[in-house]
């Protein structure tokens, strides 16, 4: 465990001799399921409006609308991560299913919910086991070549580019093998389910609505994991920015309506047992325990990395 992950126990400890009411926001929260439905239903709402449309309307819908309802999707990957929606391998599975139905991403959310805790969590801000800094030797190309960045940009706009570039760079550039890295074993069986599931949702969807249907999931979810996430990265990018060389911050802002509390990340570390709808409250509880305040919103974070055409400051995910 890392100074800062200790840091957060620590702190843990003291606010639960301060204020041992929070104890009663402990434990899973299973109308997350309804959320998750709703999302999923509006997504493929969406998905049958634009059947109609010209193709580069569809990519102007999904950047607009559909990368913003699938990040409010995604977050409940985050909180199944922790167990917090319903209890047990069965459950994880079945709620990994069914976001499955809305983000068609080929079980990404699998390889998060493995890694997630015992890489980021236990070992917070450590470079060499936290799986949400970005590789080094990656960075470190990128920051020297802004028209390699810029051309990335450009392709991130299209379907796939993300997956493109990526796989592009990682064969010029391997990974930084020094890192050790570790995670929860996956289970192949529930990964086939998974990729299985996208697979069929694209055939359905091409089949029953039309070709420009899965051309919307599939353009929704290449814009929010490139470089064109706006609040996917505003979010990774305020969680843990160098603004203040601080451990975690939080987002006190109206996009955790629309994002289902992730702004409220510093208390999220302290205390990941409480699902996302009893954060605020937590807030409330001990508000002088948790004072780092982003100093910007998603959107102010992910703008000021565009205006440095996606510079991998400092080796960190994202930073200023």
């Amino acid at each position: 465990m890392t100074a800062d992950a200790r840091w957060h126990v620590e702190r843990r400890k003291k606010i639960l001799e301060e204020h041992p009411e929070i104890k009663q926001y402990f434990g899973n929260y299973p109308w997350s399921i309804a959320a998750i439905a709703v999302l999923v239903a509006l997504q493929w709402l969406v998905a049958w409006l634009v059947s109609d449309l010209t193709w580069w309307m569809v990519g102007f819908v999904s950047f607009f609308v559909g990368q913003f309802i699938l990040h409010s999707l995604t977050t409940f990957i985050h909180e199944a991560a922790h167990n917090l929606i319903l209890k047990g391998r069965f459950g994880s599975v079945i709620t990994l299913l069914l976001i499955e139905l809305g983000t068609l991403s080929f079980g990404y959310s699998l390889k998060y919910v493995s890694r997630h805790g015992p890489s980021h969590h236990m070992h917070l801000n450590d470079y060499m086991k936290d799986y949400e800094w970005w590789d080094k030797k990656r960075a470190k190309f990128l920051s020297d070549r802004v028209s390699l960045r810029a051309v990335e940009a450009l392709l991130h706009l299209f379907p796939g580019g993300s997956v493109l570039t990526d796989f592009i760079i990682s064969s010029i550039v391997p990974s930084d093998s020094d890192r050790q890295i570790k995670g929860a074993k996956r289970s192949k069986s529930v990964a086939v389910l998974l990729i299985a599931t996208t697979l069929i949702l694209y055939v359905l969807a091409w089949g029953l609505i039309g070709w420009k249907a899965s051309l919307y999931f599939f353009w929704t979810v290449s814009l929010m994991v490139g470089y064109w996430g706006i609040t996917f990265s505003g979010q990774s990018i305020s969680e843990h920015n160098i603004y203040h060389q601080g451990k975690t911050y939080s987002t006190y802002h109206w996009s955790n309506i629309l994002f289902f509390n992730t702004g409220y990340h510093d208390e999220h570390h302290t205390f990941p047992e409480v699902p996302w709808v009893h954060l605020p409250k937590i807030k409330q509880i001990a508000p002088e325990h948790f004072t780092n305040d982003s100093p910007h919103s998603y959107f102010q974070w992910w703008w000021q990395w565009a205006r440095s055409i996606f510079a991998p400051v400092r080796y960190h995910r994202y930073s200023p």
